[in-house]
């Protein structure tokens, strides 16, 4: 028989003695198990697991614990686990105690629970029947909302006199006004690219003349509008996430529904509506700013003077190709706004919430704007337009 308590391990205020007795060992604990004694508990235990090691079960007696905390239990608990025995029986446990070791038991069973390695292909197939879930949703929710703010549109035809129309200037001003110079600054510049490229790569070919074309068209049909409406999305769609998010947080809208006030009414509408009529504004300047490009670009490479850059614009366009672009712009200003509300509507209680829709905001929005651009680009090119 091997008694541990007589090898140096015991001592005036010992908390484990055991005894090894043909291959059975016999565990029992004292004194107060809290957090302030685990370091001594500690030592103690790795002196007796070096000598219990190998034993094929164990008893672990409780009777002589005068504390026991939910760190006691937790070392308990895993000094069980540490024997190594096939069998540990406890014993001697009061029923607080032995409540609280099996609450701690059952935590650190689910913490200990091993994860099974999710493989490549299954984690793949995984995160994209997620990704597909959750664009099913936003698609619906977006559709919901755009049913909202067309029933209120609809009781405001009725009641006119509800538009709060302070509230629509204030908003034209920001989404449109303040956003004309940033665009006319970059399409600028992308016309004066494009007409760059399109001399450089057609003087191969003698075509220089063509880019006026290439120019013109690309412009008004495309670039203009694409360009205004991702200048307007990552400054509007944002904006209004940020603006009614933090309404949202501090629970102001809660207040609007309880004074009896449509929220949608209020802070949706005249918003989406100040983009409709904005954009396509703001798309006619880019048009003209990309053609203001182009034409620095023809003096500068080509050396034609505005008089013939001019006449040369207008036998190669359309007037069906500005129409094109401009019929876009009050669509791409629907999708903005949509988007950038309903994120503000969904922000929670929390400064993080506000950051993570104000990004989601903005990258939905642009996503939107050139899906919709494509599709519609092809049809039209489809019908002839």
């Amino acid at each position: 028989m091997l008694n541990l308590a007589s090898q140096g391990v015991g001592s005036d205020r010992r908390h484990l003695s055991a005894e090894l007795t043909q291959g059975r060992a016999r565990i029992a604990a004292f004194g107060a198990w809290t957090v302030r004694d685990l370091e001594r508990i500690d030592s103690e235990a790795a002196a007796i697991l070096r000598a219990l090691k190998g034993a094929g079960a164990a008893t672990l007696d409780l009777s002589g614990l005068t504390d026991l905390d939910t760190a006691g239990a937790w070392r308990l608990q895993k000094l069980v686990s540490e024997i190594g025995a096939a069998r540990v029986a406890i014993q001697g446990a009061s029923a607080e105690q032995r409540l609280l070791l099996e609450e701690v038991g059952r935590h650190a069973e689910a913490l200990r629970s091993p994860v099974k390695p999710e493989g490549r292909w299954s984690r793949a197939v995984s995160e994209g029947v997620a990704a597909a879930f959750t664009i099913a949703t936003d698609a619906v929710r977006l559709t919901a909302f755009l049913g909202q703010v067309t029933a209120c549109a609809g009781r405001l035809a009725v009641r006119p006199w509800r538009f709060r129309g302070t509230a629509f200037v204030h908003h034209l001003d920001r989404s449109g006004l303040r956003a004309a110079p940033i665009v006319i600054l970059i399409c600028v510049l992308i016309g004066a690219v494009i007409m760059q490229q399109g001399i450089v790569q057609l003087r191969y070919f003698g075509a220089e003349a063509l880019a006026i074309d290439l120019l013109g068209v690309l412009a008004l049909r495309e670039v203009a509008v694409l360009l205004t409406a991702i200048i307007v999305a990552g400054r509007s769609a944002s904006s209004f996430t940020a603006e009614i998010g933090t309404m949202k947080m501090r629970e102001e809208i809660d207040a609007l529904r309880t004074l009896g006030i449509d929220p949608i009414e209020t802070l949706v509408l005249p918003r989406i509506l100040a983009l409709i009529v904005a954009l396509p504004l703001l798309t006619f300047l880019a048009d003209m700013a990309c053609l203001l490009g182009g034409a620095i670009m023809a003096k500068v490479y080509l050396g034609l003077d505005w008089p013939v850059f001019a006449q040369r614009l207008n036998a190669s366009i359309e007037l069906r190709h500005f129409f094109v672009g401009m019929v876009k712009a009050p669509f791409a200003a629907l999708i903005i706004g949509l988007v950038g509300c309903l994120e503000g509507l969904r922000v929670e209680g929390s400064a993080e919430s506000v950051g993570r829709h104000v990004t989601s905001a903005v990258v939905k929005a642009i996503f939107l704007v050139m899906a919709f651009d494509g599709v519609f680009a092809i049809f039209l090119s489809a019908s002839g337009f």
